[in-house]
């Protein structure tokens, strides 16, 4: 056996393999990984009733009834067969009560409770101590018995004289080292030779149960822990270091002692560990080689920081020993509610880089889960000038931490030290430069003191894709988060097509984190669409799955934000945008009813006449709707409210007077008061709320393909050619353009630096032909305009049409768009 050694556990799940007619039980087992059990197959022929315990033949696609016992945990599960190795009675080399094979792996039908865990394997020895339980799984019916003669074959053992002796029932169970806390093999069969004193039976070692699952594919299943750790990259670096000079006078020893009390583990008391032996070690219990670091000191010429550094280039896991894991986590999970709720905001502003999953960032009841995946990244924070170690992600996220910490808080100020003493601990252990975790705690306390005024945004960009029969719409979406230090990208932006309630449930799970203490100011939602998806009711969506509603818009307050329509007027307007959100509070919000939206020309005076206006509040006819909330986007106006429901006279805008800082509140509470009274709130307000100072992600809500996303080939029936599309742009080029390359085939991808391009072209065709077409109908050219096109447009506005006077029917077809 080995010099480090695991303490005894009470939690050794006991199996009982249930006999068919009366449900006694037929033999024990071993619990195996992925909802596996291992027993002889002799038991699950005693189990289903056959008359020859050792009949090789297979039993076909049955299933045996097994119980598992475990503290506090007693279950029964059906378990089928998965893997027979009949007994093999006349192979060469058996002695006369011998035979190999004899065993069968089980699959339980449904999942064992988390703390039901199986065992550790390890190789039978002579000399080890064993314990084999009866098939009861009763506490107290045990036998024990010493390993006399072990080939790896066949491990006989030999009872005590005041010991139970091995019988019926306890086949197929586990031959338990209580040293050790392994299972080394299977009890099998007892020697009952005629005269004999002596109380043997034999069982199956380790060895030759991994054989024999090997040949069935599945010796995955009786692995131990430190099988693959010869084959680390670290693995050889490591056992060079042990087997060199020891770091103290009495070897490695002291450091040995000091690594098994961190970690748990028993040890021999004499002698100490291989150097192979201890770098398994290292390389199976993730905080081994932390706490070795810890144990060996600085003092111990220079061989800490060579093992720093083999962790470094091997990139291994795991940065904090046990003791620094666990008090992390306590100082964390102790912190006052006001100063937890900071903790996403700290960590999304001290790591803008990486992209934290959300559930990790709500705590539920621990900050463990965030601790340890922190400490798995890598490379943030930039080298030490000088040549020293970079301040780990984890320090510089605690350090943020520490920053947000008040005195307001109720133990803030002295958790706040806490936190940074840890950092100063850990960093001196990880040899990082004084200078460097000064600078990153310097850079935590200016971003404490600039505070957070404005609510935290969720940015949200969808892409609908096109559907295909009739099956549910379905989005292409991208997420960030701003707690105030800009949009960060809050998971991997990955592109694959969700439902309306996938969308749902992914903000859900995004926002929660966000609220902040108290939960008094909760986080905005902000839509980030292109002129076409303004109405998109991300507000009505909800996570089907939950057994409450969730309907994002009553939750939380949804607004929208449109970037492509402020490109249209140039720098101009964006300066006029800015001025328009400076004086919010001061200017009277307009009002555009059918009269001031009579045309575009009217409409675009109004806008220009209050030019610093900063709200538009637009009640007009659902055929002018689009084209005046476009308008007054792309004049730049920074909040636009309107009705989308298609009751006459816009219900709901007439419930909104607040002018800013409360207005998306009061959407998100009409829009729950919509959900308790419909009849009397019928309205479906859209807030278009744009803060100069809060920009979305560039590129956002101008959604481009990826560049493996769509080929020429893939375009819309009424969308050019490839080769089209090259014509169009030589005849609309006054010198010759660069073409683009010819795809090496008709199916390669549009690059998307080219598809802006593709898109402007097909405009342009499209309004070629809107004038052909008008001057075939009217036998005349169209009168020239000279609005268009705008500047950075890619298509032009909608043209606000006068209405047919003796149309009253508000419940009408919209008018077509139809474009200047």
């Amino acid at each position: 056996m080995g010099w480090f050694r695991t303490h005894a556990s009470a939690a050794r799940p006991a199996v009982s393999v249930l006999a068919e007619p009366d449900g006694e039980p037929a033999g024990s087992g071993v619990l195996l990984p992925g909802q596996h059990l291992l027993t002889c197959a002799h038991v699950v022929n005693s189990a289903l009733g056959r008359a020859d315990l050792l009949a090789p033949g297979h039993p076909g696609p049955v299933a045996v009834r097994v119980r598992i016992i475990a503290p506090g945990v007693t279950v029964e599960r059906e378990a089928e067969l998965r893997a027979w190795i009949p007994p093999r009675l006349n192979d060469a080399g058996l002695g006369g009560y011998e035979w190999n094979g004899d065993l069968a792996v089980l699959r339980l039908a449904e999942a064992l409770p988390p703390s039901v865990q199986p065992p550790v394997w390890y190789p039978m020895a002579k000399a080890q101590r064993v314990r084999a339980w009866h098939g009861s799984g009763e506490p107290g019916a045990f036998a024990d018995a010493e390993v006399t003669s072990c080939d790896g074959r066949f491990g006989y053992f030999d009872g005590d004289d005041r010991a139970l002796e091995v019988g019926q029932s306890y086949s197929g169970g586990p031959l338990w080292s209580d040293d050790e806390s392994v299972v080394v093999g299977l009890v099998t069969a007892k020697l009952d030779v005629h005269g004999g004193l002596v109380r043997r039976a034999w069982g199956i070692p380790w060895q030759r149960v991994r054989r024999e699952l090997d040949g069935e594919g599945l010796a995955h299943l009786a692995a131990r822990p430190d099988d693959g750790a010869p084959d680390h990259p670290a693995y050889s670096d490591l056992v060079a270091l042990l087997d060199g000079p020891p770091p103290t006078s009495d070897g490695w020893a002291r450091c040995a002692r000091a690594v098994a009390r961190q970690l748990g583990l028993g040890h021999r008391e004499d002698g100490s560990p291989s150097a192979e032996e201890f770098a398994r070690l290292l390389l199976t219990h993730e905080r081994a080689l932390p706490a070795l670091v810890a144990a060996v000191g600085a003092g111990s010429g220079g061989l800490a920081e060579e093992l720093l550094a083999v962790a470094r280039s091997h990139r291994l896991p795991r940065l904090l020993s046990p003791q620094e894991y666990e008090r992390l986590v306590r100082l964390l999970d102790a912190l006052p509610a006001t100063a937890a709720a900071r903790i996403p905001a700290a960590v999304r502003a001290a790591l803008p880089l990486a992209a934290v999953p959300a559930e990790l960032l709500g705590g539920n009841g621990s900050w463990a889960p965030l601790v340890e995946h922190l400490e798995a990244l890598h490379g943030d924070s930039a080298a030490d000038p000088y040549g020293g170690v970079a301040v780990p992600r984890l320090l510089r996220a605690v350090e943020y931490v520490a920053a947000s910490c008040r005195p307001a808080d109720g133990d803030g100020g002295g958790m706040s030290a806490a936190l940074r003493d840890w950092c100063g601990r850990v960093a001196v252990r990880l040899g990082v430069p004084g200078t460097a975790l000064r600078d990153r705690r310097k850079d935590a306390a200016e971003w404490a003191e600039q505070g957070r005024p404005t609510p935290p945004r969720v940015l949200v960009e969808l892409r609908a894709v096109p559907s295909r029969g009739d099956g549910p719409e379905r989005y292409r979406m991208r997420l960030w988060c701003d707690d105030g230090t800009g949009p960060q990208p809050v998971s991997e932006q990955d592109q694959r097509p969700r439902t309306s309630g996938e969308v749902a449930r992914e903000i859900l799970a995004v926002v929660g984190p966000l609220r902040r203490a108290g939960g008094s100011v909760l986080p905005v939602v902000e839509l980030v669409v292109d002129r076409d998806s303004l109405e998109l009711p991300l507000d009505d969506w909800e996570d089907p799955d939950q057994p409450l509603p969730r309907v994002l818009g009553a939750e939380y307050p949804v607004v929208v934000n449109c970037p492509e329509l402020r490109e249209i007027g140039g720098d101009g307007i964006l300066s006029d945008w800015r001025e328009r959100w400076r004086r919010l509070d001061s200017e009277e919000p307009l009002h555009i009813d059918d009269e001031a939206a009579e045309s575009t020309r009217a409409l675009y005076g109004l806008l220009m006449e209050r030019r610093f206006a900063g709200r538009a509040d637009i009640v007009v006819s659902r055929q002018r709707r689009s084209a005046a909330v476009q308008t007054c986007l792309a004049a730049g106006v920074p909040v636009v409210l309107w009705d989308r429901g298609d009751k006459p006279g816009s219900p709901a805008m007439r419930h909104f007077t607040d002018s800013r800082g409360h207005l998306p509140e009061q959407v998100r509470i009409y829009r729950a008061m919509a959900l308790r009274r419909p009849l009397t709130c019928p309205g479906r307000p859209v807030l278009a709320w744009a803060d100069p100072d809060l920009l979305p992600p560039e590129g956002a809500g101008r959604p481009v393909p990826e560049e493996d996303e769509l080929s020429y080939d893939e375009l819309e029936e009424d969308e050019l050619s490839y080769d089209e599309l090259e014509e169009v742009k030589d005849f609309l080029s006054p010198e010759p353009a660069d073409r683009v390359s010819e795809p090496p085939s008709r199916r390669a991808p549009i690059p998307a630096h080219e598809w802006e391009r593709v898109r402007h072209l097909q405009a342009a065709v499209r309004e070629i032909e809107h004038m052909s077409a008008a001057a075939r109908d009217t036998g005349e050219p169209p009168p020239p305009d000279t609005d268009w096109p705008p500047p950075n447009a890619g298509r032009p506005l909608p043209v606000l049409e006068l209405v047919d006077p003796t149309d009253s029917d508000p419940e009408g077809p919209e008018d077509p768009e139809v474009y200047a």
